[in-house]
């Protein structure tokens, strides 16, 4: 599995496509899988790990399993195996759009194991931490490195 952090800002053209920065495409492969994500975002997974998660996730849930189930058909119908075109773009659908709020200028994150690609104005309001914020995210962070 690869950790990714870094942050890219780029647009969304007017047919609600992206391009994949070219570093970020070369982590991802050919194919990555796009979903909704937490706090109004879309995440992206390489193809092989969205299948291992997908098939973990899924795996013992039966038709009737009531809440279960339907975070399985709501989730897995969310997302989408990309397809690039002939210039290396990426069409969003529009439900993904309107669910993350994507308007023309996006933000795309490396964040651990899956990149994320949000409203660059969600993004800058999500991340606008103070130092005393950030430190304290950044301790919850050494907390989970600590625990078994």
């Amino acid at each position: 599995m690869a950790l990714y952090s870094f942050l890219y800002r780029h647009q969304l053209d007017e047919k609600s496509r992206i391009r994949i920065p070219p570093k970020v495409k070369e982590l991802l492969g050919d194919n990555p899988f796009i979903m909704r994500g937490p706090n109004g975002c879309l995440v992206l997974y390489k193809k092989e790990e969205a299948e291992t998660m997908l098939t973990d996730l899924f795996s013992g849930i039966s038709l009737s399993s009531g809440d279960k189930t339907k975070a399985q058909r709501i989730i897995s119908s969310s997302g989408f195996f990309a397809e690039e075109d002939k210039q290396g773009r990426i069409t969003i659908p529009s439900n993904l759009i309107k669910q993350a709020g994507l308007t023309k200028n996006i933000v795309t994150v490396g964040a651990g194991n899956r990149v994320e690609i949000w409203d660059e104005a969600a993004w800058n309001v999500y991340s606008d931490v103070s130092n005393e914020e950030y430190d304290k995210l950044f301790d919850i962070l050494e907390q989970c490195r600590r625990e078994p």
